[in-house]
């Protein structure tokens, strides 16, 4: 199978080259930076143009800033083999998955995924994969079968557009909108170095965590936040949380913060995800450095 990846010198674009390459496919790479990779024993092939990239390929993953997700498409949608796949893996779909939708027709099968992970990601087995389908009802849809065709070892989430959207306001924009407000609220009170000097295994979780969102590029998070047409209700949502503890607080309402941090204590204790990591990272500042 010929595989183009373009955008291939970026994040996620490098991880889709190296997973096709070291599944023993042939994949040809277009970028601005050109940075050529290796994997597998086997070197990514960057040809000069998008247009000349996609010529002959049977699956075309565009792996692009999400801004230029669209205009990359219009570039090589005349170049593309047809019966080949075109990949989109936006992480907000918006109203550009049906721009892409009438751009391809039924010339090219369009696939939008969206990789519920980073591209630091080594072993690709298990790794989640959201796949926008016509209907969530039952997992036989198209779009399912040919994700798990190009990726057997994924757990595969299918999901509509809008569903898609509307979760990932508050999966993604909500988790980038708080970190931020979050270092920058620390930021006006304590240096990086004053924080973690004193801080205890919860904060020090946290402020990892805003320093993980702050690594990303800002046009990404920027992108993930205003380009989602939910993500103002999710945040306002948030503000108008924030206002009511505040008020408490503020008004010594004991009683109202213990109800309402004792009914979502009662939500959440199913999960135990979050008192592993807790309890792991209490054990690692247990034994210290």
């Amino acid at each position: 199978m010929k595989v183009a990846v373009l955008g291939a010198s970026g994040g996620m674009g490098s991880f889709f080259a190296r997973y096709f390459l070291e599944r023993g496919e042939t994949v040809r790479g277009s970028d601005p930076k050109k940075e050529n990779r290796a994997a597998g024993g086997r070197r990514l092939a960057f040809q000069g143009t998008n247009a000349g990239a996609v010529k002959g390929c049977d699956v075309t993953i565009i792996a692009v800033p999400m801004e230029a997700t669209l205009k990359v498409a219009t570039e090589v949608a005349g170049e593309l083999k047809p019966g080949s796949i075109m990949v989109e893996i936006s992480s907000v779909k918006g109203e550009t998955l049906p721009a892409l939708r009438k751009l391809v027709g039924d010339r090219v099968t369009l696939l939008s995924i969206h990789p519920l992970f980073g591209p630091a990601l080594r072993s690709t087995r298990g790794m989640k994969i959201a796949v926008i389908v016509g209907s969530t009802r039952g997992s036989s849809r198209p779009e399912v079968a040919l994700a798990r065709r190009l990726f057997p070892e994924a757990r595969i989430i299918p999901m509509s557009r809008r569903d898609h959207d509307r979760t990932m306001s508050v999966v993604l924009s909500l988790t980038h909108l708080l970190n931020v407000v979050y270092a920058g609220t620390v930021a006006k009170f304590l240096t990086p170095e004053e924080f973690m000097r004193v801080s205890t295994p919860n904060s020090s979780m946290q402020l990892t965590l805003a320093e993980a969102i702050l690594a990303q590029d800002p046009a990404l998070s920027y992108a993930i936040q205003a380009g989602n047409v939910y993500s103002t209700k999710v945040g306002r949502a948030a503000s108008r949380e924030l206002k009511k503890v505040l008020a408490w607080l503020e008004g010594s309402d004991r009683e109202a913060f213990d109800e309402h941090f004792s009914r979502l204590a009662r939500r959440y204790k199913t999960d135990k995800r979050a008192s592993a990591v807790i309890a792991e990272i209490y054990s690692a500042a247990e034994k210290g450095p």
